[in-house]
């Protein structure tokens, strides 16, 4: 395969972002469809294209992504609030307490807390008394004659 000269951008020894699986380097630029990168916490070398390496969507399949839910905040009775450090795996969630300390927790446990966090929510808001949607719209003689007339057309339609 025949080399070209890299853009400035992805010149052999850049670093580059990506969004869930930390910093990558550029070892080899062959064309835009071929750019060999290497990733910085793991050493796995990988060939991607320059499109998803500037927009950051590559994937190192020996280790799970960062997690969106890293900064969620949770409330536990145990420990009290817990706040999402990383995803160590699928299944496992290490929280920070509000004292520092690491716990780690099932993503069954979390879903469980988050449960009761809106249970509770549900609860304090039980008192709202339910309206109609028909209460709620006020209709003077002119929509309802509008109404009426666009009733009748769609009942009409097809014929």
């Amino acid at each position: 395969m025949k080399k070209l000269s890299a853009p400035h951008d992805l010149r052999p020894g850049a670093k580059i972002k990506t969004k869930k699986y930390g910093y990558v380097t550029v070892v080899d630029y062959y064309n835009c469809h071929t750019v060999i990168v290497a990733f910085d916490n793991t050493g796995n070398v990988r060939a991607t294209s320059s499109v998803k390496l500037r927009a950051g969507e590559l994937v190192d399949k020996d280790i799970p992504p960062e997690s969106e839910m890293v900064g969620d905040k949770y409330e536990s009775a145990k420990y009290g609030i817990l706040e999402v450090v990383s995803v160590e795996a699928d299944n496992i969630v290490v929280l920070r307490k509000e004292d520092g300390t690491e716990v780690r927790l099932l993503t069954v446990t979390l879903a469980k807390m988050q449960k009761m966090s809106d249970s509770s929510f549900a609860e304090d808001n039980k008192d709202i008394k339910s309206v109609s949607l028909s209460s709620l719209a006020k209709t003077d003689k002119s929509s309802k004659e509008v109404n009426r007339l666009l009733k009748k057309m769609l009942k009409n339609y097809g014929d």
